[in-house]
């Protein structure tokens, strides 16, 4: 069992070390769908011993790595998303000009 865990980690490992954004709609399809192969191994796997020491510290130093790059992978993600929605936002603006208000140049009279 700990060795299909670190089979699985080393094929996220590998993964996450290729991933681009060429293909980043198919590279997050899969690393969800091995994260969570691999979520329901680790709740499987039986308490710790010693026989599989050194292939846990393996696993750990490989998840360590997965994690940062996981991170900074969602940043980008996160970029993009800003990037569009401003994009978007500026979209509009341009066809409908009109349609945002602005207070430039209003005057309130406060006698009333």
């Amino acid at each position: 069992m700990i060795n299909d865990l670190y089979q699985l980690t080393d094929e996220i490992y590998r993964l996450i070390q290729t991933f681009s954004d060429k293909n980043r709609e198919e590279g997050i399809q899969k690393l969800e769908y091995l994260l969570l192969k691999r979520r329901d191994l680790i709740e499987k796997l039986p308490p710790k011993s010693r026989d599989n020491e050194s292939i846990g510290k393996k696993i750990v130093e490989m998840n360590k790595e997965i994690d940062q790059k996981l991170i900074l992978i969602r940043h980008q993600i996160m970029v993009d998303l800003r990037l569009l929605k401003a994009k978007k936002k500026h979209s509009n603006r341009y066809v409908n000009p009109y349609e945002t208000k602005t207070f430039d140049g209003m005057f309130y009279d406060k006698k009333n």
